[in-house]
This record gives structure tokens, C-alpha cells and sequence, in this order.
């Protein structure tokens, strides 16, 4: 996988059965990320090209050797017209049959391929207008105009990738979408502890086991803000008191309320308790959830919630708020409990009730394994996507051979 500069593009010639797929997504090495690297790599192996377009500074050799090409945007935040400009002289190089655009890209991937006739323009939606609207600091009369132009968007995508049906059921309540035009389709993640064992920074790696051994700890991983209710889990550790004898709290994430969940920490004599470890790298992030005895998610929104299936993957139970995708992913005193979102005494009972009964932690942590191994485990869902974009992408000749085959 090399980067190429903007000025040399490939020649697009390509043989009938061949399609192109340019995707808009970062290389980090975030759980959204990985996955779209992995549909580009199968799409690849199915005899297919396959274009990402990643910011600035994030184009790195692959590991893997996949030969899928790599640009890079004009803007760290390809929302200029640069990026409308590079993107159009892109589309003319490769002839694209297919765009598939992710966050800040989504505007000119559709707008841009709606004017250059991209026959498929898929547009993933990640995040709940709830969400937004809880976590901006934006004016109210600024939501409402980037939530008019996202409409506009929108119809020009002829597909919108959904991460759940509380997304669906969003993307046509906000944004007049259809749900004809809407495909439902789960996040996935690698199997963790398919190759070898999970180990933190700080911790040599296990010899004789994929399971770690469990800490009395409890970690809450996201970025701190409002959604993610953290505030709401600090006032459930203050319920719970001495009760959680020498149980720790970690605290993955960064984010614009860090100061101040730290600080109700510090009111309620926590801070000896709670643990806040800032950003750390996505392996050590499962590396921590193998070892702990449960993950809580206290997100008051939530379209999907990534930290679910991440727990699960490592057969980690999860102590989660009942609310929209979440209610989809943990099935309640079967993978983990789920309690009302903003209430403190209903996290602080399950929390002590999980903490209590190693039977019952062993027993959901299993169930939320398999259940991760057979509907989220990314091999299995990227193989269903690439199929669906076959499809999707089909020649309207290869359509007739195979309804008449």
C-alpha cells in the first residue's frame, strides 16, 4: 500500500468485472478504522480495487502488503474546497463505481460524487443527532443549519450505511431519509484473543493462557463528554461507598469534561478510587478490558456504542445503560445487565451485584463471547459487506446472468 501524490493518478482501465471502490475513512488505528482497512483488503482479495482517502500524515506502509492505494486529503478536515477539487480530479483518474464516505468526508463524497455520476454513493452514519446536540457547543441556530445542509447531503447519497435501527429510526426522524434507502449494518472488531494473549503496557505476556487473570478492576472507556454519562457512574461510586472494598475504576478517554469528572471525583473523596489513565493506544484499551471484571457504559445516547462489542470480545461482561443502539447489542442478564440511563442507584446496585458474584461475571462474560464471535466478529461481517457491495456495484449484465442462472 503506497501513498501517492495528488498529481499521479493511476490509469483506470479495468477489465468488466473489475469495480472500484473509493472509501473515505482514517488509517488510526481506531476499532472504525481497522474496519474499513479490512473491507478495503477483502475487496482487494476478490480481485477488486480499492482507494482510501485518510488525512494528512496518516498514510503509513501497510503491514499486511495489501497493494490498495492511498491519498491523501488536501485538509486535516477535508471540508475546503481543496478537498472538493482533489476529490473531483480523483474520481476522474479512477472511474469509481463506488463511494463510501465516513465523518468529516461525508459532504463532498456525496456532493461531489452525485456531480461526477458515481453510480453508488454510500454515506456510513456513526453518531445519533442526540448525541450532537448534547455534546456541541454550538448555538442552537448553527446545529440547525448544518443539520439542514447534512439533509441536503443526504440526497445526494444513494445509499446510507446505518449502525443500528435507533440509527435508522434517527437518520429518518432528522434527516427525511427513507428507509428504503437505509442498510443496517452492525460494527465489527478483529477476535482479540485470536492469536495471542492480551497484555498490558505494563504486564509481560501470558504463557499458558489467551484468558488474563482478572484485577479488581472496573473500566469505563470513552471520550468525556456529556453522552457518555461518566458523571452520572462517578455519583454511582459514591453511592456504592466502602461497599466496592478494593475495586478500582479506570477511566480511558480524553475529552472537553475530563476536569470536571475529575473534579466530582475529588468531591466525593474518589480520587484514590478512580483512576484516570487519559488517551491510550485501541490494543491497550482491550488489553485493560480482559482484565478487568466488568466494563460499565454509562452513555446517556449511544447509536452503537464500540465499547460494547470490545468488552464482549474479551468476555468481559458489560454494565450498560438501556438506551437506543445499546439496546440492540447487550441483551440484558444474558452478555451483562442494562439499567435506565441517568440513574445513579439503579448502576450503583448492578455494579455491587456483579462485583459480588464471580459465577454470574463468568457466566455472562461467556455468553457475551459468543455472542461476539457470532455476529460481530469482523472477518465474518466484512465478508457480508463486500458481498452487499458487489451487489450493489453490479454491472445491470452480470444482474440478468445471475437471475437466470
Amino acid at each position: 500500500m503506497k501513498d501517492q501524490p495528488p498529481q499521479s493518478f493511476p490509469d483506470s482501465r479495468r477489465v468488466a468485472s473489475k469495480r472500484c471502490y473509493i472509501i473515505g475513512t482514517p488509517l488510526q488505528r481506531t476499532a472504525v478504522s481497522i474496519h474499513f482497512q479490512a473491507l478495503a483488503h477483502e475487496l482487494v482479495r476478490r480481485g477488486h480495487e480499492a482507494v482510501i482517502i485518510a488525512p494528512p500524515g496518516e498514510c503509513e506502509p501497510d503491514p499486511d502488503g495489501t497493494l490498495f492505494h492511498v491519498h491523501s486529503w488536501p485538509s486535516v478536515r477535508p471540508t475546503r474546497l481543496a478537498d472538493a477539487v482533489f476529490l473531483w480530479r480523483l474520481i476522474g483518474s479512477y472511474k469509481p463505481d463506488c463511494l463510501i464516505s465516513n465523518f468529516a468526508p461525508v459532504n463532498w463524497m456525496c456532493l461531489v460524487g452525485w456531480l461526477r455520476n458515481v453510480r453508488c454513493r454510500i454515506a456510513w452514519y456513526h453518531t445519533l443527532s442526540t448525541q450532537i446536540d448534547g455534546d456541541s457547543k454550538l448555538f442552537p441556530r448553527r446545529l440547525a443549519s448544518l443539520r439542514l445542509r447534512k439533509r441536503l447531503v443526504y440526497r445526494r447519497a444513494t445509499h446510507l450505511a446505518v449502525n443500528s435501527r435507533a440509527a435508522l429510526e434517527d437518520a429518518g426522524k432528522r434527516f427525511g431519509v427513507s428507509a428504503e434507502k437505509c442498510k443496517i449494518w452492525r460494527n465489527s472488531l478483529p477476535d482479540p484473543m485470536a492469536c495471542a494473549p492480551l497484555t498490558t503496557d505494563d504486564q509481560p505476556p501470558a504463557t499458558t493462557s489467551f484468558t488474563p487473570p482478572r484485577e479488581d478492576l472496573v473500566v469505563c472507556v470513552g471520550r468525556f463528554d456529556r453522552s457518555k454519562g461518566q458523571d452520572v457512574l462517578i455519583e454511582a461510586l459514591a453511592l456504592c461507598g466502602e461497599d466496592l472494598g478494593p475495586t478500582k475504576i479506570e477511566f480511558l478517554g480524553t475529552g472537553p469534561l475530563l476536569d470536571s469528572v475529575r473534579a466530582r471525583a475529588a468531591q466525593h473523596g474518589l480520587l484514590d478510587r478512580c483512576l484516570f489513565r487519559g488517551a491510550v493506544s485501541h490494543a491497550e484499551v482491550l488489553a485493560r478490558m480482559s482484565h478487568a471484571r466488568l466494563i460499565v457504559v454509562p452513555s446517556r445516547n449511544e447509536a452503537f456504542g464500540l465499547v460494547n462489542i470490545e468488552s464482549m470480545a474479551v468476555a468481559t461482561p458489560v454494565l450498560a445503560c438501556g438506551v437506543d443502539g445499546i439496546l440492540e447489542i447487550v441483551r440484558d442478564g444474558v452478555d451483562g445487565f442494562l439499567v435506565p440511563p441517568d440513574d445513579p442507584a439503579a448502576l450503583a446496585s448492578r455494579l455491587l451485584t456483579l462485583l459480588r458474584d464471580p459465577v454470574l461475571r463468568q457466566e455472562l462474560g461467556a455468553h457475551a463471547r459468543e455472542r461476539f464471535l457470532s455476529v460481530y466478529e469482523q472477518s465474518k461481517v466484512v465478508a457480508a459487506q463486500a458481498d452487499w457491495l458487489e451487489r450493489i456495484t453490479a454491472p445491470a449484465a452480470e444482474l440478468m446472468f445471475a437471475a437466470t442462472a
